[in-house]
């Protein structure tokens, strides 16, 4: 698949200090890039009531994070990486 990533998931990124959440990270944006299709990614979930918005599960022992992102076709903006307790307040 095709990734953007938006100048907020970095920000989001930037701010993570821990070193296992961020190989979990990029071992979830390495699995988006080698997929065939949104149908292959692991812990994808649509949000309810919108088309193309979608959270992605990232978990490394106590924390649990998702990755806010939209999918349209082969494209996958990822716009923000925040905890499970965040994300939904501040996307979409």
């Amino acid at each position: 698949m095709r990734i953007i990533v938006k100048p907020t998931f970095k920000r989001d990124c930037d701010k993570i200090t821990n070193n296992d959440l961020l190989q979990a990270l990029a071992a979830k944006v390495e699995q988006i890039e080698q997929a065939k299709g949104y149908e292959n990614i692991t812990g994808l979930k649509p949000l309810i009531g919108y088309a193309t918005m979608y959270r992605i599960y990232v978990k490394t022992g106590k924390q649990s994070y998702r990755i806010g992102a939209i999918i349209r076709g082969n494209t996958i903006w990822l716009v923000r990486f925040l905890s499970r307790k965040r994300i939904y307040g501040q996307f979409p």
